[in-house]
């Protein structure tokens, strides 16, 4: 080969697509392309000269000579090894499958075989991807049918076979109506339909019919064939028979319906899957109004916020057994009437999960008889227990109607707060007028009137129990002594303030800083039912409540469980309270004192601090004579705990990417508003269906998420779960001034949960951030 033809012969090659190397008669390397370098990992230098064995991994290097010899003795263009499986050696001694394209040159050196050498690795492992998907298809017992858009069957397993009774090569090229019921036929088309525009359809019911014209009953799960470029060009159908179980379900129905007590079926997510003939009597529902329905349309409307958790805490445990052995379980007709009721549940394991049936009785002729039997005995105890009892509901109701108002109360007082705020800053950077000035009172009074709210709020959510208590071991003493000289202060010179407190009182478990408002709450009533001057007396002492219990502590018997308790009494030589309000002075907004004067959220505050940390409230009053109220606090064997260290000063973000996901606009935009301006990268979003679709979307990572506890659609809680699992690193901080599924026993918040309260400060926010990110995982 002359010199210039070598030249242009060598530029071909560096062109070419594949790695090509050319080999002299003696196996060594003449020449190579720039593919080749960058396929085997070696220099172009590296090659030249060298035995191409060197390319050629080590378990059939023995043998390629003998493959070379036999090529020369007859050098035609042809592929390598039709009947092996050539592959590659890298320089760094990984092999790769390959396609060897093989041809000679007779030049004035001799004979040149030319090798063009390719990856297949990809198209082998498409190849093999391919061959497991089909064979999955072929043996799998489900009948899986391909189709394009216009229903024309283009594929068919074995499945469908013995499914329908076709051959794959009597219906292959068919229009698929010959498996669907004339009558079926037009929604069918509507589903395809809907998987043509890239839906999933999964779990849908019809009719199919066999070769030999029966119909059968199958479960379909439904989604769309796309090409290379993405374009759906056919429809992928898995049909399972459900012929037997739906015959099954109606013999489980038949059953169902000859039973004498009503049956509900309820599934994990509680909602009702199958009632009997007994339920639609009982209840007054026909039967498919109720199937779909959360089971707590049954439930009286008092106790409906409750029945999930018992839901939720019997799933955890599904044995059989009579609900709510220590309640009286009641249901609610489609009228709004109630009546008691004995329930039983029972669980059974299903194809499509748990279901719980629960039987359900009515019992109110029992409970008449019975309650005929007590009339005639103890009358009058049974009134003053179910007096206690009535009066217990009707808190708990106004307690979730007052945690409900703070929460939508908190997202204004924080905007207004905040808003003020920067306006605030801003009025302050202008020149020092008198008109800047009065304007700078103005915002003043704002954000004060905005602080005094948040305590209305505090007040309304302890009452609710509601409130984020931060609890600690301590002495009851040590809090009185501590507030004593503010409480002297707050009676005035008066009223005479008395500590009888007893030496050695056992620990409780309690929010010091609550203890000290209940005391304080306590202390003002008592001034304003003292005008003209009296006596307020604090006493501490422990007390044991059992069966055998002091006639001072049998008041106690029957509500508060047996045990070791701190009693807290403070009582006052005032006015006392009249009998006829005696039982509604708990409640928030009830007050006996003149418009204007008060919240009426005094003793609701205490009543709520007091049951929120375990223990127990009574109160006394005789007109003329002066009241007392005690409150019982069980005994706690932790030890003392350590202080609190002072919060540090926060600090600025180094430009961490914080996602808000807030559905107020007013209080997301403020809190973006507020991290912006202080060294995060942020990005808002309006609920938790929107913030997933920007984590999937524009963020590939975010170092915390700052949510809401209450959400429409999705709650905080729910969501911070989806986000976890995305985003395994993610800090999470709630924010909320409702913590209503975040709490934990006793009002504590759940273990590894960081909540800021709203409303909340620029300063506690950049706080909690700074607490949270420099924490350790």
């Amino acid at each position: 080969m002359k010199h210039h033809e070598h030249h242009r012969f060598a530029g071909l090659l560096e062109v070419a697509p594949d790695a090509m190397v050319c080999v002299d008669a003696d196996g060594r390397i003449t020449l190579v392309n720039a593919r080749t370098e960058r396929l085997f990992g070696y220099r172009r230098d590296e090659l030249i000269g060298q035995p191409v064995d060197m390319l050629v991994p080590d378990a059939v290097r023995d043998m390629h000579p003998g493959h070379r010899a036999g090529y020369l003795a007859d050098p035609q263009p042809r592929l390598m090894g039709a009947d092996l499986q050539p592959a590659g050696r890298r320089r760094d001694g990984t092999t790769f499958p390959a396609e060897i394209s093989l041809s000679a040159l007779d030049t004035e050196q001799g004979i040149l075989v030319f090798a063009a050498v390719r990856d297949v690795t990809q198209q082998r492992l498409a190849a093999e991807t391919a061959a497991q998907l089909a064979a999955i298809i072929q043996s799998s017992h489900d009948a899986v049918i391909g189709q394009t858009l216009a229903q024309v069957i283009t594929s068919w397993n074995p499945g469908a076979e013995r499914l329908y009774g076709y051959a794959a090569a009597e219906v292959t090229g068919r229009h698929v109506e010959v498996l669907i019921p004339a009558g079926d036929r037009e929604r069918e088309a509507a589903v395809v339909a809907a998987v043509a525009r890239g839906e999933r359809v999964d779990q849908y019911q019809a009719r199919r019919l066999r070769k030999d014209g029966t119909t059968v009953e199958v479960s379909l799960n439904l989604s769309p064939i796309a090409d290379r470029t993405g374009t759906i060009i056919g429809v992928a159908s898995v049909a399972r028979d459900v012929t037997e179980r739906q015959r099954a379900g109606a013999r489980f129905r038949g059953l169902m319906d000859a039973g004498p007590d009503a049956m509900v079926c309820v599934d994990r997510d509680g909602r009702i899957v199958l009632v009997n003939g007994q339920t639609e009597r009982l209840f007054g529902y026909r039967r498919d109004e109720l199937v779909g329905q959360p089971m707590e349309i049954l439930v009286p409307d008092q106790v409906r916020g409750l029945h999930p958790a018992h839901r939720a805490g019997y799933a955890a445990d599904p044995r059989p057994r009579a609900m709510g052995a220590d309640l009286q379980p009641a249901g609610r007709r489609r009228d709004g009437s109630t009546f008691p009721a004995e329930v039983s549940l029972a669980a059974m394991g299903t194809g499509e999960g748990l279901l719980v049936t629960a039987v359900i009785r009515d019992v109110t002729e029992r409970l008449e008889i019975a309650a005929e039997r007590e009339r005639l005995g103890i009358q009058a105890e049974r009134d003053e227990l179910e007096r206690h009892l009535h009066q217990s509901q009707r808190l708990e109701s106004l307690g979730q109607l007052a945690g409900g108002v703070a929460h939508d109360f908190n997202n204004l007082l924080g905007v207004i707060s905040n808003y003020a705020a920067f306006v605030g800053e801003e009025v302050a950077r202008q020149p020092p007028d008198e008109r800047w000035k009065a304007v700078g009172n103005d915002i003043g009074q704002v954000q004060r009137a905005a602080e005094q709210a948040a305590g209305l709020t505090h007040q309304l959510l302890a009452f609710a129990r509601q409130e984020t208590i931060q609890p600690r071991v301590l002495n009851l003493n040590d809090v009185v002594q501590s507030v004593e000289q503010l409480l002297i202060r707050t009676l005035g010179e008066h009223i005479e303030l008395i500590a009888d407190l007893t030496a050695d009182l056992p620990s409780v478990l309690a929010d010091p800083g609550q203890i000290e408002q209940v005391l304080v709450n306590l202390a003002v009533n008592a001034r304003d039912a003292m005008p003209q001057g009296g006596k307020l007396i604090i006493q501490t002492a422990s007390t044991i409540i059992d069966v055998s219990a002091h006639q001072e502590d049998r008041a106690y018997q029957g509500e508060v469980p047996p045990g070791q308790y701190v009693a807290l009494k403070v009582s006052d030589t005032g006015t006392g309270i009249p009998k006829d309000v005696l039982d509604r002075v708990f409640e928030p907004f009830f007050s006996t004192k003149p418009k204007g004067e008060g919240t009426g959220l005094g003793l609701a505050t205490v009543y709520g601090i007091i049951t929120q940390a375990g223990g127990h409230v009574r109160i006394y009053s005789e007109p003329g004579l002066g009241t007392s109220l005690t409150a019982l606090l069980p005994v706690t064997e932790q030890d003392i705990a350590a202080a609190t260290p002072p919060p540090t000063e926060p600090q600025r973000g180094q430009g961490q990417t914080v996602l808000v996901v807030e559905d107020e606009a007013a209080i997301r935009e403020v809190t973006r508003r507020m991290l912006a301006r202080n060294g995060y990268h942020v990005v808002a979003a309006a609920s938790g269906h929107e913030a997933l679709e920007v984590l999937a979307t524009q963020l590939e990572h975010i170092d915390v998420l700052l949510t809401d506890v209450i959400m429409p659609r999705m709650q905080g809680k729910e969501f911070a779960n989806q986000v976890r699992v995305i985003q395994p690193a993610a800090r999470v901080i709630f924010m909320s001034g409702y913590t209503q599924g975040l709490l934990g026993a006793q009002g504590v918040l759940e273990p590894g949960t960081h909540l800021i309260e709203k409303p909340f400060s620029e300063a506690t926010l950049l706080t909690k951030l700074q607490e949270v990110l420099s924490a350790q995982n």
